[in-house]
């Protein structure tokens, strides 16, 4: 029998979906195996446990995130930064599910471990990236002034959360998000 590779991308939207889906109790190598059409050993060649596995699945997906993010914090037109961060707060949405994996995590390895401690730092870096959007948009007129920016903040974190009943995308809900923050409700 000839052995399948293992392909990276393709490893880190099944754990993704598995966490997402079954959660940290239900996440297994032996599912991730069968769902990739490899032996479950192949797994055991590059991760030492499912927490190894999960954690770089979760760097990877900071690392993205941030990424973006960094992008839109050095944009100059502040209603342009406000809507981009709406769409990709929209788009990264499923993050807080799969974040809340963290305090599950087992394993004391070096590589849980620092990516624990890193997980902090890029948490408070990406709430300082998100304020000083928002406080580009104070400055520039954008936004109103008088709302707290940790208010807006937090606005933001607890809105952008699709249900699954409503049947759009994540653009056009991205857009509905902005334009009832932007523009409001009123008739």
């Amino acid at each position: 029998m000839t052995r399948r590779k293992l392909h990276k991308p393709e490893l880190m939207k099944v754990t993704e979906k598995l966490l997402l889906e079954q959660g940290y109790g239900g996440f297994n190598f032996s599912t991730v195996a069968s769902l990739l059409n490899i032996g479950r050993t192949t797994l055991y060649e590059y991760y030492a446990s499912k927490d190894e596995l999960i954690v770089d699945y979760m760097n990877e997906l900071m690392e993205d995130y941030t990424g973006e993010l960094s992008v839109i914090v050095s944009l100059t037109n502040a209603k342009t930064q406000l809507i981009q961060l709406v769409e990709l707060m929209v788009k990264y949405a499923h993050i807080h599910n799969v974040l809340k994996v963290i305090p599950l995590l087992q394993n004391d390895s070096e590589v849980v471990t620092n990516m624990k401690k890193n997980f902090i730092t890029d948490h408070v870096d990406i709430i300082n990236d998100i304020q000083s959007i928002i406080d580009n948009g104070k400055q520039k007129n954008v936004v109103r002034k008088e709302i707290p920016t940790d208010v807006l903040v937090n606005l933001l974190f607890n809105t952008i959360n699709k249900p699954t009943s409503l049947k759009m995308d994540n653009k056009e809900w991205a857009k509905w998000i902005w334009e009832i923050i932007f523009v409001g409700m009123e008739a």
